[in-house]
C-alpha cells in the first residue's frame, strides 16, 4: 500500500556516489536531496540536504556555494554564503526566505523555506548542509507554474507584512523567531481568505487551480493532525 505524502512537490533526488556522514570514498556526493515526511508520521520533519565541494563531477548539478538567511544573536537576519571547506559555525537557525544553491558556472537552483535548523557537517571531500524544518521546504527551480505561483503569493504576503513596519529590524526579529510550521499555516490561511475574496471578474482558470491547491494543502495538514484552533494568525505572529 502506497503511503500518502504530506505535501506534494517536484522532487529531485541525486543519489550517485552516496556516502554517509561517517564514510568517505572517492569523489564526494554532490547535489541536493529533498526529504518529505509521510502523512501518517506527522512527527517527521522536512529536510533538505545540500552537498558542497570544489570538485565538480560533471554528472549533475554540482553545488559550489549555498546562500541562506540566518538568525543572528541580535535576532536580525544575515545572509550567509556556505562553501567547502567550512571552518566556521556548524549550526544555525535559518530564517524564512529564498535559499540559493549555485554551481561554479553561476547556474542557480532555489528553494523557499519558512525557517529551520541548519547543521553543517565538514568532511575532507565535501561539506554537507542539513536543513531541517517543521514546515515544507518548497523547491522553486523547474517546478510547475502553479507551484511557482504559490511561492510568489507567499512572498507577497510576507512583503506586505514587512511594509507595515517602520523599522525593518522589528520585522526581522519577529520573522526569524516565528515557528516555521506556524508561519506556513498562517500564510496558507491568509492566502485562502485572499482568494476567496477575489472579485468575480478576476476568477479565471488559474485562480480556481490555485484555490484548489491551497485547500488541498490545508486538507493535508488536517489529515496529519497538524492544525489547531490555537494556531496563530499572521496578525498574531507579527504583532507589534
Amino acid at each position: 500500500m502506497t503511503k500518502k505524502i504530506l505535501v506534494i512537490n517536484s522532487i529531485k533526488l541525486y543519489t550517485e556516489g552516496y556516502m554517509t556522514d561517517k564514510q568517505e570514498t572517492g569523489l564526494p556526493k554532490i547535489g541536493y536531496i529533498y526529504h518529505y515526511p509521510k502523512i501518517d508520521e506527522p512527527v517527521d520533519k522536512f529536510r533538505l540536504d545540500i552537498y558542497l565541494s570544489s570538485i565538480p563531477t560533471e554528472k549533475h548539478f554540482d553545488v559550489l556555494h549555498c546562500h541562506m538567511l540566518v538568525r543572528t544573536k541580535q535576532d536580525s537576519i544575515e545572509r550567509v554564503t556556505i562553501t567547502h571547506p567550512w571552518v566556521y559555525e556548524k549550526e544555525a537557525n535559518v530564517c524564512a526566505g529564498i535559499l540559493i544553491m549555485e554551481d561554479r558556472n553561476g547556474k542557480k537552483e532555489e528553494a523557499f523555506t519558512f525557517g529551520g535548523k541548519l547543521r553543517i557537517v565538514s568532511q575532507t571531500m565535501q561539506t554537507i548542509c542539513k536543513l531541517t524544518s517543521s514546515a515544507p521546504i518548497l523547491e522553486i527551480t523547474g517546478v510547475p507554474s502553479l507551484h511557482g505561483l504559490f511561492i510568489e503569493e507567499i512572498e507577497i504576503v510576507l512583503a506586505k507584512r514587512q511594509a507595515t513596519f517602520s523599522n525593518h529590524l522589528d520585522y526581522e526579529a519577529l520573522l526569524c523567531t516565528a515557528e516555521p510550521l506556524d508561519l506556513y499555516k498562517a500564510c496558507l490561511k491568509e492566502l485562502i481568505v485572499k482568494f476567496n475574496n477575489f472579485p468575480n471578474k478576476n476568477k479565471d482558470e488559474e485562480y480556481f487551480d490555485l484555490l484548489m491547491y491551497l485547500y488541498s494543502q490545508e486538507q493535508r495538514l488536517i489529515e496529519a493532525g497538524l492544525t489547531s484552533t490555537k494556531d496563530p494568525s499572521l496578525d498574531e505572529i507579527f504583532e507589534k
